[in-house]
């Protein structure tokens, strides 16, 4: 993947596990900012080494427990979804303390990496005095984000939609987050861990701290040319806007806040709540009779005839089979129920008390002629013939594979059909 003449590379093993490679000439390199980041590197970018080979810097990017954010696309809960876009958007305003420079950001969905623990996100930067992205990789990452991670609250997601197809201002769009939980907050009157007492006029008198913006957040950002008003009757009349063709046009600057422009809406299709973990009714299915290693014992195992997954040789109470149906680039996820967001978060989800399956456990990616399988920073792990998989690092899968999810029994054999 190229950004302006840099080349990023990615490499993983049993022992290092996923790490990513990126060069610039040594004329290029940002001395200040490289040093600053040696001495104190934040958390919102991807640690690094660096060395001079031939002339050129060479970066060495170790990613550990993070995992891509691409991987948890999808519902997720309402105090997640604040946290992600927070952890998108306060590195912009925050970076110049470690005198960075926001163009120097790898503004790409792609090479964004998130910790599903602390709810954090880690750009992949390049101290470089040439910037590497611009305007239109920001916006279009700001998109892919926008139309691929949703909440169960519309009318929260209805803002930050209008917020990134209109000009907007980074910190209004933080305080806007930061409104809309409050405002939550006070409707529903529920007692939250982090909270305050609420004031005499009803109002909570302090937020949790991981929510407030920065505190050396800059205070002169410039207002965005031709902004329009905010429409907050136009948000709550259940219309949901559509971003899947915005029209772009250039900012007069790069961050420099006038990011997007303009809209389009349509009526969004209703979200199905419901789901089950069973193999799809089209699908035929036959079911065969295989001897059960313990006592000569026999079960009934429904075999997917035809079709690429995995298929349960572990104990009879887990799902038989797991069908995996992707196209090349296609990323599908397995995981665990999630109770507290009540929706189907993964391509597929084991039942809500498998205690030894993560809630987001394991991807599997197609490149269109081999399958590999990563493990998200799961609990228990995931094994490959009985082989603990590094964090965060694509596996090859080929025919025949053992693969275990946690260490309880959920225990599959990979088929390729």
């Amino acid at each position: 993947m190229s950004f302006t003449d840099y080349e990023i590379e990615s490499k993983s093993d049993f022992l290092t596990g996923m790490y990513l490679i990126a060069r610039i000439p040594e004329g290029d390199l940002d001395e200040n900012a490289l040093l600053t980041i040696q001495a104190d590197c934040p958390d919102f970018i991807l640690p690094f080494n660096y060395k001079s080979v031939n002339g050129q810097t060479e970066f060495t990017y170790k990613v550990g427990h993070l995992s891509r954010l691409q991987y948890f696309y999808g519902d997720v809960s309402h105090s997640e979804y604040i946290a992600i876009w927070k952890g998108l958007l306060s590195p912009m305003l925050e970076c110049k303390d470690w005198f960075m420079n926001p163009g120097s950001f790898v503004l790409k969905a792609d090479y964004l990496y998130y910790d599903k623990n602390k709810r954090s996100v880690a750009y992949l930067y390049i101290p470089s005095v040439r910037e590497c992205s611009g305007y239109d990789a920001f916006n279009n990452m700001a998109i892919d984000i926008a139309k691929n991670i949703t909440v169960s609250d519309h009318i929260l997601e209805n803002k930050v939609l209008r917020f990134i197809i209109n000009d907007f201002n980074p910190n209004n769009f933080l305080k806007m987050l930061i409104e809309h939980l409050e405002q939550s907050e006070i409707s529903t009157r529920l007692p939250q861990a982090g909270y305050t007492q609420t004031d005499s006029g009803g109002r909570i008198s302090s937020m949790p701290h991981d929510l407030l913006p920065h505190e050396t957040l800059p205070h002169e950002l410039p207002e965005p040319d031709d902004s329009e008003e905010f429409d907050e009757k136009a948000m709550t009349n259940g219309q949901i806007c559509d971003i899947d063709n915005l029209s772009q046009k250039r900012g007069k600057d790069f961050i420099g806040y006038k990011i997007f422009s303009g809209k389009s809406k349509k009526q969004k299709e209703p979200k199905q709540n419901g789901f089950k973990n069973t193999i799809p009714n089209h699908i035929a299915v036959s079911a065969e009779k295989i001897e059960a290693a313990p006592g000569g014992a026999t079960e009934e195992v429904r075999a997917v005839m035809g079709t690429t997954g995995f298929r349960c040789i572990g104990r009879a109470n887990f799902p038989q089979f797991i069908e995996v149906q992707i196209s090349k680039g296609e990323i599908y996820t397995i995981g665990r129920f999630d109770a507290n967001v009540g929706k189907k978060q993964s391509g597929f989800e084991f039942d809500a008390k498998t205690k030894a399956v993560s809630r987001r456990h394991a991807a599997i990616e197609y490149d269109g002629e081999s399958y590999s399988i990563i493990d998200l920073s799961s609990s228990a792990g995931t094994f490959v013939n009985d082989r603990k998989l590094p964090l965060n690092t694509p596996h090859e899968l080929s025919a025949g594979a053992r693969v275990s999810f946690g260490n309880l029994g959920a225990d599959y054999v990979w088929e390729i059909n």
